[in-house]
């Protein structure tokens, strides 16, 4: 009897044990399910001077629909597609028969309304007519002088004149066609100078007014090295988050550079006196429109965060923090927006920089 009391007692105590052991182990499996797996990096001083590559595309200086500032038949179109025009080369001309009679019926008025005018003016001198009558007299004599203007003009925008020079890139009618005033006869690149369009990220805008040399490559021409300078900055992101950014660039000699080939913008940074460090562009998140990173905190294996002042581009997908860290810190780089503060996580890879 003795004896089966001590093996409950025994028993007891094993179920007891076991139980401690399976809860001990349910909550560490519970911790470790929370742990979520993070890349991190061991930061180190970033080097100043980098060169930044961008990928961008040539465009014309500017692109203009020329028209007629009079309506009738086309008589004539004397360019092509891609032919090369000066400024004042005739481009096309409108029948001008009917603008040559109205010059001459306004000539004719014109001339008639001055002799008018004149004579009874040398009157009005004399004393021999109110002021009231040669007043009606010069109004008619200024109106005649107007319209008579008016149809020279007409008579002379029957020819249809390059406004500069420049490529034509696309013609829009065709000989004998009605055209009215205005209508789009055809479109007019001016490739004075070119100009090559980019995007930059939130993140990187704040940096092109820190470009110190730019240069593009435009491969498909074979030509490498070309200065470039910034022309503008849009103060707004367009459609896909990006700000649009413009450079001004020379054609060459040989006129090789075209509109609409590819370009690779490189961009070199200032030397800066301080020293920065570098952290991967993934790695920076941003809260009311202040970055921050999350760093990795090895005591206890959570991460928390902290603003950091992001202040230039560097190459190869970093950018440069001048405050918030410290060197030999290590945060993450991949998954910044699935993190909470404080949350214990695990290194699936260590990666220096």
């Amino acid at each position: 009897m003795k004896r089966q009391a001590i093996q409950a007692v025994s028993l007891l105590m094993l179920t007891i044990i076991g139980f401690s052991f399976y809860g001990c182990s349910s909550k560490e499996t519970a911790t470790e399910v929370q742990r979520r797996y993070v890349k991190v990096m061991q930061l180190t001083p970033a080097a100043t001077g980098e060169e930044c590559v961008f990928n961008g595309q040539l465009r014309e200086k500017k692109e203009v629909n020329v028209a007629f500032k009079v309506g009738g038949q086309v008589l004539d179109i004397r360019v092509d597609e891609g032919d090369y025009v000066k400024a004042g080369d005739v481009i096309a001309i409108i029948d001008p028969r009917d603008y040559k009679i109205h010059l001459q019926a306004a000539k004719a008025q014109y001339q008639q309304m001055k002799g008018e005018y004149e004579r009874y003016k040398q009157l009005y001198e004399k004393k021999k007519l109110p002021v009231n009558t040669l007043e009606k007299l010069e109004a008619g004599y200024l109106s005649a002088e107007s319209a008579y203007e008016a149809a020279q003009n007409a008579l002379q925008d029957t020819e249809l004149k390059a406004p500069f020079a420049g490529y034509i890139y696309r013609k829009n009618i065709d000989k004998f066609e009605n055209v009215g005033p205005g209508q789009s006869i055809v479109a007019l690149i001016d490739v004075s100078h070119l100009e090559v369009y980019f995007s930059l990220s939130e993140s990187q805008v704040g940096m092109a007014s820190q470009f110190e040399k730019i240069t593009c490559d435009v491969l498909n021409a074979k030509v490498h090295d070309v200065p470039a300078k910034v022309l503008s900055v849009n103060e707004k992101s367009n459609g896909n988050d990006m700000f649009d950014v413009r450079l001004i660039i020379e054609n060459n000699q040989q006129n090789s550079l075209k509109p609409g080939m590819s370009v690779k913008v490189k961009a070199k940074m200032p030397q800066v006196s301080h020293t920065n460090i570098r952290v991967p562009v993934e790695s920076v998140f941003y809260k009311e429109k202040k970055a921050f990173v999350w760093i990795y905190n090895p005591g206890d294996s959570s991460v928390m965060s902290r603003q950091v002042i992001v202040d230039r581009l560097g190459q190869h997908g970093f950018v440069g923090v001048s405050k918030g860290l410290k060197r030999d810190e290590m945060v993450v780089t991949a998954g910044v927006y699935s993190l909470s503060e404080n949350q214990p996580v695990k290194i699936l890879k260590d990666k220096n920089l």
